[in-house]
């Protein structure tokens, strides 16, 4: 009988999960909304595991500072109630002792590209995964390094210059959930990024302002990540990645933004990554194989 893996992709409003193959073919998928609290997430787990039997074991992308051999998020989620607790051990003591594992979301997206999307084919990428914030990750030599703390390629708090309001303005500050944000309240009119942009390009002005920020904003992170990695590709992810539109404005924005500079030499190849809301389940089962030990 072929063997079957839980692989669970939690966010901060919702629990997308997946029975997977060995190969990476998703054989079933579903979604919930997250339990609000500890138990009640470990309640809904469980349900989970008891549907999808048999399974070999269970794999987890997580927001936050996940600290994976210790299976623990220290903090920086939008799941707060499963911080500083030993989740990879309560999820296992739930689910029949089962072997789990748990890697942070950006590095699970990183990791299902690598695998089985945009990456396959090089061994050197850094990943930028939009959002309402900035998630990053990068694969060197082949291999998922996080660093000593867990926050390497941390790129959303990349510094994009200096203090406002008590913020620091980091690369998150900048995202197209963020502009949206931003002309919402400027024009007391609720929109998304989806709509900024179609807004934009319909010839609202300050739409257009916004989107150009956001767009900037996105070039210079760029820039940052092709000096700091010195990657073979740059591949974005998140929502904006499926609009090509945006990939070939981030493009356009890069190459202006470098003209006449010194580091015009260096124009990386920007691509959007491929297998979308699949890349963290897929990303979660690699962990699994490559990095979960016995």
């Amino acid at each position: 009988m072929e063997k079957r893996y839980l692989c669970l992709d939690v966010g901060g409003t919702s629990v997308k999960y997946g029975v997977c193959s060995e190969e990476g073919e998703i054989l079933t998928a579903g979604k919930e909304a997250v339990g609000k609290t500890l138990e009640e997430f470990l309640n809904q787990v469980e349900a989970i595991y008891e549907k999808s039997a048999p399974i070999e074991g269970i794999a987890g992308s997580f927001p936050g500072e996940v600290h994976s051999e210790e299976g623990v998020i220290y903090g920086i989620s939008a799941v707060e109630h499963l911080h500083k607790c030993p989740l990879k051990q309560l999820i296992s003591e739930r689910c029949g002792g089962k072997k789990v594992t748990m890697v942070n979301d950006a590095n699970a997206a990183a990791l299902g590209e690598a695998w089985l999307g945009v990456g396959k084919k090089y061994k050197n990428i850094a990943f930028a995964i939009v959002g309402s914030g900035v998630g990053g990750a990068v694969i060197e030599n082949g291999e998922l390094y996080p660093g000593t703390t867990m926050n390497k390629a941390e790129i959303g708090n990349f510094l994009m210059g200096g203090v406002k309001d008590g913020r620091l303005l980091c690369w998150s500050e900048f995202t197209l959930e963020k502009e949206a944000q931003r002309y919402s309240r400027e024009r007391q009119k609720k929109v998304d990024g989806k709509e900024l942009v179609e807004l934009a390009r319909g010839g609202d002005l300050e739409a257009a302002k916004r989107v150009d920020e956001f767009l900037h904003y996105m070039a210079v992170g760029c820039v940052s990540l092709q000096f700091a990695y010195d990657p073979e590709i740059i591949a974005i992810g998140g929502g904006i990645s499926a609009n090509p539109w945006i990939m070939e404005e981030i493009n356009r924005t890069y190459r202006d933004l470098v003209k006449g500079q010194q580091m015009e030499y260096l124009m990386p190849v920007i691509v959007a990554c491929e297998r979308g809301n699949d890349a963290n389940l897929l990303g979660a089962l690699a962990y699994f194989f490559k990095y979960g030990g016995d």
